[in-house]
């Protein structure tokens, strides 16, 4: 196998309270030809002196901003910054973690399955706070068309969870640079960009957790669903960029499909909300929905109903949506 490096990228802005273990993680990796970015978004907590606790490391690299630019310029930022003689990208959190053979699983897999020049996007099982993911692909399976991938993100909500957020994957900088930068002006830019990479190229798969993604009340994905924000901007991903995946093909019934999938997104976030008091959010998001997908609101709602029956039938808990981001 060629030599390879990995560029990990950490973005961090008023980031004191975990800062620590997603910086240790990293340094921890099995895998050692790698450099370790960090980008301080002029923090005004401790977040510079912890960093400087790690600057020893040779791997390690400190750039600060001077002054406190939007999150997602800050992750442009990060990305600009990898050496061009790395093969892959890897993103970290604050509040993420990488489970010691992060970096050597993935790269593994990557290189295996025709590396940066073939595969776009490695994933893996993964942990969402203390839940494992263990996604969709059949055992043994570590690679999939790009195109077969894409499909399954359009079309099966269960197989979001492989692009959950860039924590849980490694990205080709070939890819990278051929598609990027981030979309600034979305939250779910990560999603928004990766399905257009699985376009052009393919997916490889861990079949072991690598990862450990932060959701808690507090985290940015956590508010972002509160709001929103991943179901408004699954519109974009899954329906009107439709156009732009030009090596897929779908038939109409596909269309259809995602159609209903995107109104039982939503329809699920509207009762969460109007479950919990916020009625103009509620409001405010059943005008967001497709006029060409609005006549699925009556088999949506019925859907809704009849799980809803069937959950207080057998004594379930009944939870109206599970986010499965963009």
């Amino acid at each position: 196998m060629p030599s390879v490096q990995v560029s990990v990228m950490l973005p961090v802005y008023n980031g004191e309270e975990k800062l620590r273990n997603a910086v240790e993680s990293v340094l921890e990796q099995d895998f050692k030809d790698f450099e370790f970015l960090i980008v301080d978004n002029a923090s005004s907590d401790d977040t510079a002196k912890i960093i400087k606790e790690y600057c020893k490391d040779s791997r390690v690299k400190v750039f600060t901003n001077e002054v406190t630019i939007p999150r997602l310029e800050n992750f442009i930022k990060a990305f600009s910054l990898a050496s061009p003689e790395s093969r892959w990208l890897k993103f970290i959190g604050d509040d993420d973690r990488l489970l010691p053979s992060c970096l050597s699983e993935m790269v593994r897999v990557g290189e295996a399955q025709g590396g940066m020049e073939k595969i776009g996007i490695v994933s893996s099982y993964h942990y969402i706070g203390d839940e494992l993911q263990e996604g969709f692909m059949p055992a043994g399976q570590e690679y999939l068309v790009g195109s077969q991938i894409l499909r399954k993100l359009l079309l099966e909500p269960r197989a979001r969870v492989a692009l959950y957020s860039p924590a849980s994957i490694l990205v080709s900088q070939k890819a990278y640079r051929e598609f990027g930068p981030f979309k600034s002006e979305l939250l779910h830019a990560d999603s928004e960009l990766f399905y257009r990479i699985l376009n052009s190229y393919d997916f490889a798969f861990v079949h072991k957790p690598l990862t450990v993604t932060g959701y808690y009340s507090a985290s940015g994905q956590a508010k972002s669903t509160e709001q929103g924000d991943t179901f408004r901007e699954a519109y974009l991903i899954r329906y009107k960029n439709i156009k732009l995946y030009n090596n897929l093909s779908l038939s109409h019934l596909d269309v259809e499909k995602i159609k209903l999938n995107l109104v039982n997104d939503s329809i699920g976030f509207i009762l969460a909300r109007l479950a919990t008091g916020n009625y103009n959010r509620a409001l405010n998001h059943l005008t967001e929905i497709p006029v060409k997908a609005l006549y699925y609101l009556p088999v949506s709602l019925i859907y809704f109903i009849g799980l809803g029956i069937k959950k207080i039938i057998r004594g379930e808990k009944f939870k109206v949506f599970v986010d499965h981001k963009s």
